[in-house]
């Protein structure tokens, strides 16, 4: 369960990027607080510490940049989201310098920022699970990733190989931190070179796969949509049913009684 800090001057903007997600409707965030500025907002990790910080560059006080490179230091486990507008890449390249994930152009998309939280929440998951993993695990991971070479000095791209994976694999828990770790690449760059070669994030091409299982198993009468949800990889009706409207902007029911048309 991941804690969030949203930075901004503008409570306007504040507002609007809390509510996005709260609409993501997602499990794994415990909560949402807000500071207008880099002073409140350090004031509110002291009391208790974020794992994420999305924070504007540019504010009055205590700017982004200041706050970034403090906590960089003394809580160096907290992620850094940075929101900028056009004209701020020297900012930004100074973000990164002092360990920013990733930045957000203002204003920020409803799935920008749903890829971005992604990302972050699964390099957590990627650095829980080098901290746990057992050596025949990591042997496995070995022959694995020889096996990938081989492939890969036969001619087939990463990403191919990538895309073959996740339609084998979409009904499991699939990460991006995972498939990445698989071909043996950084999952920011896998990410990148994902998005590149697909024009799609890996999170949208997850479930593109998803959802065209989805329609084909919901023509069958005698599957329950809660079954269907949990044959496509989603651990319960509601969170399946909320990303099927997402996609085709009607709930799994309705394209069962007819009101979509094939």
């Amino acid at each position: 369960m991941y804690n969030l800090l949203i930075v901004d001057d503008e409570p306007l903007i504040c507002e609007g990027i809390r509510s996005k997600i709260i609409r993501m409707n997602r499990s794994d965030i415990r909560g949402i607080r807000i500071a207008h500025d880099g002073r409140e907002a350090m004031d509110l990790v002291n009391a208790a510490p974020p794992d994420i910080i999305i924070t504007d560059i540019k504010m009055p006080k205590m700017d982004g940049i200041t706050l970034l490179k403090s906590l960089s230091k003394e809580r160096p486990s907290i992620k850094f989201i940075i929101l900028s507008g056009y004209g701020d890449y020297e900012y930004v390249r100074e973000a990164f310098k002092y360990g920013a994930s990733d930045y957000l152009l203002k204003p920020v998309s409803f799935l920008d920022l749903s890829d971005q939280l992604q990302l972050v929440m699964e390099h957590f998951e990627s650095e829980e699970m080098e901290e746990s993993v057992p050596v025949a695990v990591i042997e496995e991971i070995i022959s694995s990733k020889q096996e990938v070479r081989q492939k890969v000095g036969e001619g087939r791209s990463v990403i191919d190989l990538a895309k073959a994976y996740i339609r084998q694999n979409y009904r499991t828990n699939l990460q991006l931190a995972e498939v990445a770790n698989r071909y043996s690449m950084n999952y920011s760059y896998f990410s990148s070179l994902f998005k590149k070669e697909t024009g799609m994030t890996f999170t949208s091409f997850l479930t593109k796969i998803r959802m065209e299982e989805a329609c084909r198993l919901l023509r069958d009468p005698t599957q329950r949509v809660k079954e269907v949800a949990e044959s496509v990889g989603y651990d319960n009706a509601h969170h399946f049913s909320r990303a099927f409207k997402n996609v085709y902007r009607f709930s799994p029911n309705q394209f069962r009684s007819g009101l979509y048309v094939d």
